[in-house]
C-alpha cells in the first residue's frame, strides 16, 4: 500500500509539471531590429499597438455577386433537373429489370 501511495505521489508532482510555463528564448521582435532607414513590410491583418503589443484579425473575403441573367440560370436550372430525370429513368429501368430472387 505503501509503493501505491508512493507511486500515486510521484506520478501527481510530474504530471504537475506539464502545468508549470517552460523559459522561452528571448527573441527580440524584427520591429526593434530593423533599422529606420530600411522599409517596413506591411502585411495586412496584422498591426502594433503603441506597447509593441500584436493585434491580429481576420480579412474577410470579397463577396461575389452572381451577374447571370434570368435566362441562363433557368437555363442552368432545366438542364439540372433534365439530368436529374434521366438519373431516376436510368435507375428505374436498372432496377425494374433485375432478376427475380425467388426464382434461386
Amino acid at each position: 500500500m505503501a509503493r501505491f501511495f508512493l507511486l500515486a505521489l510521484c506520478l501527481f508532482f510530474s504530471g504537475a509539471q506539464a502545468f508549470t510555463a517552460s523559459p522561452m528564448p528571448h527573441r527580440m521582435s524584427s520591429a526593434i531590429l530593423m533599422s529606420e532607414d530600411q522599409e517596413s513590410i506591411e502585411e495586412r491583418g496584422v498591426s502594433f499597438d503603441q506597447d509593441g503589443k500584436s493585434n491580429v484579425w481576420a480579412i474577410e473575403p470579397k463577396v461575389e455577386v452572381s451577374v447571370k441573367s434570368s435566362e441562363e440560370t433557368t437555363q442552368s436550372a432545366l438542364i439540372a433537373g433534365g439530368a436529374i430525370v434521366a438519373a431516376l429513368g436510368f435507375a428505374a429501368v436498372a432496377l425494374s429489370n433485375l432478376p427475380d430472387p425467388s426464382q434461386y
